[in-house]
């Protein structure tokens, strides 16, 4: 059973740019056929956050347009350029957008497997924020299954990333967040974007990864000149009661997935 991680979409009107970057809707599209045309077909895409550059309805739309092309179920994650009303205003038939008051938080039930999504953007909170509430939601839905394999979903790293500029204010509610998660050891992951690359840290008794952007993705090193590298797109496998995770580049040519974290 495989699930594929998106992240950092950055979707925005037609004919704007991103950071200098003509197209991301391209990329989207590519990574989005790649996913459908994989050997083993995912039971959802995940997207963790940063969906639209700037959340107006105008970029959800189009980010609609483009994952209507899409075949598999799609579950999407607000992050810190998203805007919680705007995104729910342009999926009204994504019904588990629609079941908090305000925050994006849900979770997909298979038997062996599910996902619990929390929302960790909270404005003006840039850095990552869980509260007293999101946690308390949190340690309940963890408690629910606590036999099952347990994919933990949010916007932000809970960990230090070793990048100054994502770094220099903390996440807050970091440790209570560790608190929880260690008492749950069915977490077999904790999954997230925002910082548009791929890094892997044990953390809390467990492994949290990040996916890269689909769009190409910059590299912003602690110190260093930056630079461009393809994007991508993570897969999430469960193997027995582990969950082991490949990521995937989309080059100019099919990349081979390199194996991250078992």
């Amino acid at each position: 059973m495989v699930v594929a991680h998106i992240s950092d979409l950055h979707v925005r009107r037609r004919g704007t740019l991103l950071h200098h970057i003509p197209h991301v809707a391209g990329p989207l599209r590519r990574t989005l056929a790649t996913i459908q045309a994989l050997p083993e077909r995912p039971a959802c895409i995940l997207a963790t956050g940063d969906l639209t550059e700037n959340g107006t309805h105008a970029e959800y739309l189009r980010l609609r347009g483009l994952l209507d092309a899409c075949d598999l179920p799609v579950y999407l994650l607000a992050g810190n350029h998203d805007d919680r009303d705007a995104l729910r205003a342009a999926f009204p038939d994504h019904r588990y957008l629609h079941r908090g008051e305000r925050a994006v938080q849900f979770t997909v039930e298979w038997d062996r497997l599910r996902i619990v999504a929390i929302d960790s953007s909270e404005p003006p909170y840039r850095q990552g924020y869980l509260g007293a509430d999101g946690l308390a939601w949190l340690a309940r839905t963890l408690s629910d299954r606590p036999g099952t394999p347990t994919i933990v979903a949010l916007h932000h790293p809970p960990f230090p990333t070793g990048v100054r500029a994502f770094d220099r204010l903390p996440f807050e509610g970091r440790d209570a967040f560790a608190r929880i998660v260690r008492a749950h050891p069915n977490v077999g992951r904790i999954v997230s974007g925002h910082v548009h690359q791929t890094l892997c840290r044990e953390w809390a008794g467990t492994i949290a990864v990040t996916a890269p952007s689909t769009a190409p993705t910059l590299v912003l090193p602690p110190r260093g000149a930056l630079r461009w590298e393809p994007g991508g797109f993570l897969l999430h496998r469960l193997a027995g009661s582990a969950i082991e995770t490949e990521r995937v580049r989309i080059a100019s040519e099919p990349a081979e997935p390199v194996a991250i974290g078992a």
